[in-house]
């Protein structure tokens, strides 16, 4: 059984796909990858990636966009892996499954592949696309419509957590499942800590460096505040700013972009993760970011947005700190953690008891064989 992956970045690295990948492989399904390289311009190339332990084939198109220029200056190259997308499908009808990842995937793909009876098609919802961007007005009730449509005639759509149910509306798919954000435990076998200062405090964030996640500010507070420590990896429209600021203080690391299993092993030797969004966004009432789910695993305390993602979980748990939009409530979020330092063992415990029993990802792997197997 082949299964074709789009996604519109170029997955290197993309947490959710790579595990997904990672869980068909095993179940001895035949995956290939197709993705969108940002960086330059050129046409498709056919290359090879490790997953897990596996290598599959990855097929990667070029065409230049900025992350974080928001949806009217990436129109044109929008529309661009649309149209690369219908090429591809036309060129290539070997797939039994295709597994659409968000809808700037899904639309050129589901309708490319409406008509063949013998491919299913997944459309997986990491994020609802018209509360995630800045879609223009006139455009936001085509794009509904249009997602909506999708939603209802796709074979079986994936949302990332129970309050999605409420974000994509008066929809009726035919199958839905959902799969946690949650990362694999076994990824921490032998994996050692990063040796780091223990004098300080250390926070980390990997992840898109853009807008709405309070970055400049994260990076303020290092600046004055000599007791903690900034680890910051990750890419963006703030990667110049991060690595200036680490050759000029001596609290703030820039490790550039990370493997996922460098990400953990960074965030498993620092003492606080943040998960920190823009609450006027109205996706972020719905994420389930990544960090949750790592912070959880990893038992580290966590600063969120009150009113965003999992905040209600943190805040009733007492396993972090729930913090205002702004930079005054993020410091006394974070000086808030310093003093607690001693409740971290506690927290720690609360966190994995509730990982292994809500999120962990064997769990969330046998949905997803649950639903494959449902469609053969």
């Amino acid at each position: 059984m082949k299964v074709l992956f789009l996604r519109s970045n170029s997955v290197n690295p993309d947490s959710r796909v790579e595990k997904e990948v990672n869980c068909l492989l095993s179940e001895g399904y035949d995956v290939e990858i197709y993705c969108w390289d940002r960086e330059r311009n050129y046409s498709v190339q056919k290359k090879k990636k490790r997953i897990g332990k596996t290598f599959i084939t990855v097929f990667m198109v070029g065409i230049k966009s900025s992350y974080g220029a928001g949806f009217k200056k990436n129109l044109i190259p929008l529309l661009k892996f649309q149209l690369e997308i219908v090429k591809f499908l036309y060129k290539n009808k070997n797939y039994s499954f295709i597994h659409a990842c968000d809808f700037d995937t899904a639309f050129a793909s589901f309708f490319s592949i409406k008509n063949q009876k013998n491919v299913k098609f997944i459309y997986d919802i990491f994020d609802f696309y018209v509360d995630s961007f800045s879609v223009p007005y006139l455009m936001r009730s085509f794009i509904r419509i249009i997602d909506e449509y999708i939603i209802n005639n796709a074979d079986a759509v994936i949302i990332c957590s129970e309050k999605r149910i409420e974000q994509i509306g008066k929809v009726k798919p035919k199958k839905i499942y959902i799969i946690h954000n949650s990362p694999d435990i076994s990824i921490l076998n032998d994996m050692e800590n990063l040796s780091l200062n223990k004098n300080k405090m250390k926070i980390c964030y990997v992840g898109i460096l853009n807008d709405g996640r309070m970055l400049e500010e994260l990076l303020k507070f290092a600046m004055l505040n000599k007791k903690f420590e900034l680890h910051i990896g990750g890419f963006g429209k703030y990667e110049a700013l991060f690595y200036e600021a680490s050759q000029s203080f001596n609290n703030v690391y820039y490790y550039g972009k990370l493997e996922y299993n460098q990400t953990l092993q960074l965030e498993k030797s620092c003492d606080i993760l943040t998960a920190i969004y823009d609450p006027k966004i109205r996706n972020h009432i719905f994420a389930a970011p990544n960090k949750f789910y790592e912070a959880l695993m990893l038992g580290k305390p966590l600063i969120m947005v009150k009113g965003t993602g999992f905040s209600e979980v943190v805040q009733e748990f007492h396993i972090g700190e729930v913090i205002n939009y702004n930079y005054y409530s993020l410091e006394k979020g974070l000086y808030k953690l310093f003093t607690r330092k001693k409740e971290f063992n506690m927290i720690k415990e609360v966190e994995i008891n509730m990982y292994k029993s809500k999120y962990d990802w064997e769990t969330m792997r046998i949905r997803l064989i649950s639903l494959y197997n449902s469609l053969k």
